[in-house]
């Protein structure tokens, strides 16, 4: 497993602390069963974030009178039917298949919780054309703001060179593209926000198939792309 693109830190730490749209976090999991680099940086993340927490539990309660504290205290003293809780993180992601060659060995779990039943590998998927050489699917509706979905580019065949209107992550699952910024294989994630304009091609001989998480419409910069894009979703 050779990961060389990452989600930013800043990705990294609004999923720790569970501020990031859910069609992001969909992705941010996904990688991150594949990738302990990442899951190791959450960890960290959310470990600073309890920190700060008790931090502030601590300074409250200092302002708090002695008296006040006595009776918080003596109330949890007199509660003999108190049980302490098991601590759960915020989202337990289970770790996936590694990645051998160039794609994940299996579809991971949080992908594959919102695929049609009965979908087990990529060959399953029910694939819809958008264009000669390109063909997505789009996952079932998690939320109203943004989309999230699977696309499947031809060997060679590029997308149209376009912009964001938002924020932007598209996780490498099998193959390969290469645009502005880099070289994407497998388990890699491009995360782009409204200044970074690119034109990815799949630059090898197989199919490349990438998950992609937008929180608003592409910004196609030729004329033929944005007279279809109503049509296309995207």
């Amino acid at each position: 497993m050779n990961i060389k693109h990452h989600p930013t830190d800043q990705t990294l730490m609004d999923y720790a602390g569970g501020s990031l749209s859910q069609a992001m976090e969909l992705l941010v999991a996904t990688h991150m069963t594949v990738c302990p680099h990442c899951r190791g940086k959450v960890s960290g993340f959310e470990t600073m974030a309890g920190a700060a927490l008790e931090t502030t539990k601590t300074m409250e309660m200092a302002d708090h009178s002695l008296d006040h504290v006595m009776a918080m205290l003596e109330r949890d003293t007199a509660n003999e039917n108190i049980v302490a809780e098991e601590v759960v993180t915020p989202r337990k992601i289970a770790v996936g298949e590694s990645i051998t060659g160039s794609a994940m060995t299996a579809i991971p779990r949080p992908l594959a919780e919102l695929l049609p039943v009965g979908v087990t590998s990529l060959e399953d998927i029910p694939w819809k054309t958008l264009a000669p050489g390109v063909k997505h699917f789009q996952l079932k509706s998690i939320e109203s703001k943004g989309t999230v979905r699977l696309m499947k580019i031809a060997p060679g065949v590029s997308i149209p060179d376009h912009g964001h209107h938002g924020h932007e992550m598209t996780l490498l699952i099998k193959g390969s593209y290469i645009d502005e910024i880099g070289r994407f294989r497998a388990g890699d994630v491009a995360d782009l926000d409204d200044d970074v304009d690119h034109q990815p091609i799949a630059d090898t001989a197989e199919e490349c198939i990438c998950l992609i998480a937008t929180d608003a419409p592409m910004r196609f910069n030729r004329l033929l792309p944005k007279l279809l894009q109503p049509f296309f979703g995207i």
